[in-house]
């Protein structure tokens, strides 16, 4: 057998991305993306302790908060009118979406937007979660805060053996700042494993003035795959009718392969999910907030909440969201009884919004997922199975046989 040959078996072996076919089965767009979400609306923000009060849907669309603009963009936004000075406890109005259909395992995920939320004290975030948190899993497709430059893509999980290895440099772009997956919600660890995008452009003002760009995540039995492409450099397969093919898409730029964090046993079915905090302590973190700019206009995060011409930038310009499956699988829906809560942080020990007072009618938040207040590491510890390994070591020695 040849040398050549060796190394491309092993290559594929190795590789992120399988050839495969995708169906799509939700096309989010213009008119039908905002029904495509419940509400998630709740008067605090229990979790992330956010100077925050996220809106019912008939509030947000009262408070022109999410809307279609005339150019058929969603628009999803922080209120930028509402002055309060005076008022020490004021929370800024915002929206934490949770989508209708759930996504499986084999499904491919696709947003692009031309600008997400950015500026001090602003904490945005794009990500997928189980209804069992963290057991289910959640992965971060976006998110980062304040006028930071660049995403970061990251996993949050229930399982005691998940992580990403510095082997997985060699297959991503990005530059891993966490390795370990796994959080411990009692004991305040819920960073979770982040890949740091590397390229321009992927955040902030310079995301917004390269015109947006395309957000990938790929989850199947091989692992987890996340790219971005500013808007000079999406693959032509992405967007229109093209369907859409991450074989030509080079190298992610985070790559969590399955034999170090077994997506079919950390993660269940995911429910998409969109919102914008403020403050919090992620965006409030000493650490990310005392050496910026930010430290420069107050002191502390919550000083600038009152004032409504910081939040200009806060707002979501979405052009589509789509989910594809591969060999045609389909979605499922949340369960109304189901809880989730969330710990949506890269940098910072935090977790995301899981609003437990939800103050909203049937209407708002019928079907969606009914969060508690807190995160709970299930009881039954798991393993990576073994299988992956022999298999892949199975599949090598026979090829070496033959040839």
């Amino acid at each position: 057998m040849s040398l050549f040959y060796t190394l491309a078996v092993l290559s594929a072996a190795l590789s992120p991305v399988y050839a495969q076919k995708y169906t799509l089965t939700q096309d989010l767009a213009g008119n039908n993306f905002l029904p495509a979400f419940k509400y998630n609306a709740s008067v605090e923000d229990f979790q992330n302790g956010g100077n925050v009060q996220f809106l019912s849907q008939s509030a947000a669309v009262q408070q022109k908060l999410t809307y279609v603009d005339d150019n058929n963009r969603i628009i999803i936004k922080v209120d930028n009118t509402t002055n309060g000075a005076g008022n020490s406890a004021f929370g800024r109005s915002s929206v934490y979406l949770m989508g209708n259909n759930m996504v499986n395992i084999g499904s491919l995920i696709v947003l692009d937007a031309n600008h997400i939320p950015f500026g001090c004290s602003v904490w945005p975030s794009f990500f997928t979660q189980g209804q069992k948190w963290p057991d289910q899993g959640e992965m971060d497709i976006i998110e980062n805060v304040n006028l930071a430059s660049n995403n970061q893509f990251s996993l949050h999980v229930g399982d005691d053996n998940c992580n990403l290895p510095a082997t997985s440099s060699s297959n991503q772009t990005g530059k891993i700042t966490n390795g370990n997956c796994t959080v411990v919600p009692p004991l305040d660890i819920n960073t979770g494993c982040v890949a740091a995008e590397t390229k321009p452009n992927s955040f902030g003002t310079d995301f917004a003035s390269a015109g947006g760009g395309v957000f990938a995540a790929l989850w199947d039995t091989n692992g987890i795959a996340m790219w971005f492409f500013s808007r000079p450099s999406v693959p032509s397969n992405i967007g229109g009718t093209a369907t859409p093919d991450p074989t030509t898409w080079g190298q992610p730029s985070a790559w969590f392969p399955a034999s170090a964090c077994d997506p079919t046993k950390a993660f269940g079915p995911q429910i998409l999910t969109l919102y914008i905090d403020v403050c919090g302590q992620f965006a409030d973190a000493p650490g990310l907030w005392d050496p910026s700019p930010c430290k420069a206009k107050a002191d502390q995060c919550f000083q600038l909440v009152q004032d409504p011409t910081n939040y200009d930038e806060a707002y979501w310009e979405i052009n589509y969201l789509r989910v594809f499956t591969q060999n045609g699988g389909t979605s499922s829906t949340p369960s109304s009884s189901g809880s989730t809560s969330n710990s949506n942080s890269n940098s910072a020990p935090a977790s995301a919004p899981a609003p437990a007072s939800a103050s909203t009618s049937a209407t708002d938040s019928a079907g969606a997922p009914n969060p508690s207040t807190t995160g709970s590491k299930g009881a039954a510890t798991r393993s990576i199975p073994t299988s992956w390994f022999f298999t892949s070591a199975l599949g090598l020695v026979a090829l070496f046989w033959v040839f």
